[in-house]
Parts: C-alpha cells; structure tokens; sequence
C-alpha cells in the first residue's frame, strides 16, 4: 500500500471514530451530579441598593480605575492621592450602609475640656473642630456638630493651623 492510501485510510478512520464518539445525546448527568444548582432568589431577598450607595460605588470605580492607568503610567503621586480618594469613599460607603463606623478618637484626658480647634488646610479653607486625631496618614477630626471628618495630612497647612491655634500640632502627626 502506498504511503498516501495508508494516511487517507488513517485519516477515514479517525473522522469515523470521531463521529461515533460523538454521537451520543448530550447529557447534563455529570453537571448535575457534581453541581448544586438554586434557583432564582425569592422576591424582596436581595436588597435594593440605594441610589447615594451606587453613586459612591461608580465614584469608587472611577477612582480604582484611575489609580490602576497611573500606577501602570508610572504617575505614583496620581496614584496614591488615587488610593487615598478609594479609601476614604470606602469608608463612606461603609458608613452609609451601616457596615462601618468611623474610628472613634482616643479618649480624653480626665477632667479634659474639648478646647475649639481650627485646621487650614492647603487650599486656605478653614475648618472648626472640637477633636483632632492622627492615624497613619490620616488627620480625623470631629466638627462642632458631632460630624467626623478626615483629611490627608500633608493637605493640613501646618503652619497657618499652629499660628491660628498657638499651640503645638496633635500628637502623633507626622508630616514631611
């Protein structure tokens, strides 16, 4: 037999066995016996999301994706304040569906009364507060109303702030 009738013979063979092996029906046995499947879920059990929690999370998502193209661009200060908005609308996001509360300040000494505190920030705003708290880079702060507010530490005009205060910074600020 020559070498082109045994690869046309070969290849017949294979095309029929291929074909008998796939002529059984499809069956979903396998799928069903290794799989749990559930069925829709019941009305009113997933709830509706609130349209401030889906503007925060498209908000988030902006951001996340902005600090993604920097950080690839190789813009790391995009990035971080990127990192630091992400982090702070998380926060928010928390805080508005009641799956987390703000950090709470360090309690006051005994006997302490809250003095009024002004923070200038960089852009020269001016803010009251009656509490002021650093983590990390983060200064927390607590407005006259009770509101907690919070702000990157190298966004604090240090200087103006201790001027305005005539008093040393809050302990554990670090700023460079």
């Amino acid at each position: 037999m020559s070498p082109n009738k045994t690869l046309y013979v070969s290849v017949f063979f294979l095309a029929a066995a291929t074909c008998l092996a796939q002529t059984r029906e499809p069956s979903d046995d396998w799928l069903m016996q290794n799989y749990r499947f559930a069925g829709p879920p019941a009305p009113g059990e997933i709830p509706a999301v609130s349209p401030t929690v889906a503007q925060l999370q498209e908000v988030q998502n902006t951001t996340l994706s902005i600090m993604r193209k920097a950080d690839f661009a190789g813009d790391f200060e995009a990035a971080l304040a990127a990192a630091a908005q992400a982090t702070a609308t998380a926060q928010l996001i928390g805080a508005v569906t009641g799956q987390l509360k703000p950090p709470q300040p360090p309690p006051p000494p005994a006997g302490h009364q809250p003095a009024a505190l002004l923070i200038a920030f960089q852009d020269r705003t001016i803010q009251p507060a009656s509490k002021v708290w650093a983590d990390g880079r983060m200064l927390h702060y607590l407005t006259p109303q009770g509101a907690h507010g919070q702000v990157r530490l190298d966004f604090v005009d240090w200087k103006l702030s201790s001027a305005l205060n005539r008093r040393p910074e809050p302990s554990g600020a670090r700023h460079d």
